[in-house]
């Protein structure tokens, strides 16, 4: 029996999903090299990036309505980085709730005024705050639902 992997992260692949890529990384498609020995610039690894892009979109239903797939090396943190320098006009509010908020502070400082609204850092990030009140005057409100780290959830937001 396969083993299963709960963690934050990595995921599970279906056994064809490995097996077709173990063999594209033998050679792809019969073109006598292998997927990660082609330039990126080749048009069989241009042919796989817009499979990518194209099945990401209709997975998402978003095909057809104007949206583009990028991928992006950095993760989380380039993803915070993000978040702030589109849509941090003047002010933006964070809800702290750990490591992963803790970090899009970080990124987000450089681009406007950042406001923690609530923290639960006292108690080393071991509950989610309640009882705080959003701004109105908010480009955006930040939450990390899901503190995998320190194991606490969001289960209701804000309405705003």
């Amino acid at each position: 029996m396969k083993k299963h992997n709960f963690s934050a992260g990595p995921c599970i692949l279906p056994n064809e999903v490995m097996q077709k890529a173990s063999e594209a990384v033998v050679e792809l498609d019969g073109i006598g090299l292998s997927l990660i020995e082609i330039s990126h610039r080749s048009k069989e690894f241009v042919a796989v990036m817009e499979k990518a892009r194209s099945l990401a979109l209709e997975l998402l239903g978003l095909e057809g309505k104007g949206y583009k797939a990028l991928y992006l090396q950095g993760g989380a943190s380039l993803e915070f980085l993000m978040v702030a320098y589109n849509f941090l006009e003047s002010k933006a509010g964070y809800i702290n709730t750990g490591t992963w908020s803790t970090k899009a502070i970080k990124e987000a400082k450089p681009f406007g005024d950042v406001i923690e609204i609530a923290s639960s850092k006292d108690k080393n990030f071991n509950y989610i705050p309640r009882g705080y009140v959003v701004p109105n005057d908010l480009d955006y409100l930040h939450l990390t639902s899901n503190n995998t780290i320190f194991g606490t959830q969001i289960k209701e937001f804000p309405n705003t």
